[in-house]
């Protein structure tokens, strides 16, 4: 069992996992730099550039970590989990903008409950995007829109999250393993320990043109679904892939049953085009992933 830390004395460590994505990384790391919570703030990236040409100077207190190599997320975030020294670590993609008051939302809530190994709050859509870019936050999102009820939850968005740092050090097979971390989140569920929704919340902003959110989509999707089936008996990843045309009248219907919750109906009905393409590309990725297997190639996503 991790030892837990003495609330009063918890420090915090923030990874930002980045790809091409310079003008909302500025965006992203403006806001963070200006809260007094974080010990240190790593960006974990993977861009053909590296971004620390240019923003080292502008950002001193940033530590930038760049691997030539392409990595999906989670590879870009554990590695970094992997040079943080706080007792916490926060994790962000880069083309979120944090709430001025999120890191320290976050170091409460583990500072409130001391056994919780992870907690994560609401994501919203940042203001201006298009009608495409909200059926892909509602794809991804839709069920960490706020307002989100604060306490246990099953879930956390992978876009807000912070961690015990022992608690992930705990998992360092998984994380070696360059898994997403709704596994290593399943595994504390399994384990009888809770995670945690607060008030910490971030703003989502798409970046990606049209062509890299379908790839994106079909590619995390398949990534997903091989994980989910890793060590199991053939026959369940057929049949898994077999159901997938159900796949997006599934996410669909969880969608509508959140909007329905939280009032924003409309919303879905506007975008309802794009979210049923989104979610098809998606079911497509996940039976590509329950027929082949991990991906060769590497991707990000």
């Amino acid at each position: 069992m991790t030892e837990v830390q003495k609330p009063s004395s918890l420090t915090l460590s923030v990874v930002v996992t980045s790809y091409e994505t310079r003008p909302s990384l500025v965006r992203c790391l403006e806001a963070l730099t200006r809260q007094k919570e974080p010990l240190e703030i790593l960006v974990s990236d993977c861009s053909p550039v590296n971004p620390a040409i240019e923003l080292a100077a502008r950002f001193p207190s940033v530590r930038f970590l760049y691997f030539p190599v392409k990595r999906t997320v989670p590879e870009l975030r554990w590695a970094a989990v992997r040079e943080a020294s706080g007792d916490l670590v926060a994790a962000m993609e880069s083309r979120c903008v944090p709430s001025e008051t999120w890191c320290a939302e976050l170091v409460a809530a583990h500072r409130a409950h001391p056994d919780v190994p992870a907690c994560g709050g609401p994501v919203s859509l940042l203001p201006g995007g298009s009608i495409r870019d909200l059926g892909i936050y509602l794809c991804e999102y839709g069920a960490f829109a706020p307002p989100v009820p604060q306490g246990p939850s099953a879930q956390l968005s992978g876009a807000n999250l912070c961690y015990r740092r022992l608690a992930l050090l705990e998992c360092g097979d998984l994380m070696d393993a360059g898994v997403w971390e709704a596994l290593m989140h399943e595994r504390w569920l399994g384990q009888g320990r809770h995670l945690w929704l607060c008030g910490a919340s971030i703003a989502f902003e798409n970046t990606m043109a049209l062509a890299d959110t379908f790839r994106q989509r079909f590619h995390y999707a398949w990534s997903f679904a091989s994980e989910r089936v890793a060590g199991q008996p053939r026959g369940r990843a057929i049949l898994r892939a077999a159901t997938a045309p159900l796949i997006p009248l599934i996410l669909i219907a969880r969608l509508f049953q959140a909007a329905r919750q939280k009032g924003f109906v409309g919303q879905v009905v506007r975008a309802f085009g794009w979210i049923l393409i989104f979610q098809t590309i998606w079911a497509a990725g996940e039976c590509a992933g329950y027929l082949l297997g991990a991906p060769r190639e590497g991707h990000n996503y």
